[in-house]
């Protein structure tokens, strides 16, 4: 479990969920695992979320081809 709490703006907060609708419904909570567990990595004062959500959904979305 992480031991870093976040504070997100609303605006950020919309990003996620946004981003979290475009993943399959059992697959969100890894996704939303994978947002947490970038943002921990990138410390306190990350500036890119969008980057972050983008590494989170590598491989969680099939692509329609």
């Amino acid at each position: 479990m992480l031991s870093t709490m976040f504070a997100l703006s609303d605006d950020q907060l919309t990003m996620v969920m946004i981003a979290a609708g475009s993943v399959p419904v059992e697959k969100r909570s890894v996704f939303l695992e994978r947002v947490a567990a970038q943002l921990q990595l990138r410390g306190p004062r990350f500036t890119d979320l969008s980057a972050a959500i983008q590494v989170a959904l590598t491989g969680l979305i099939q692509s329609a081809a």
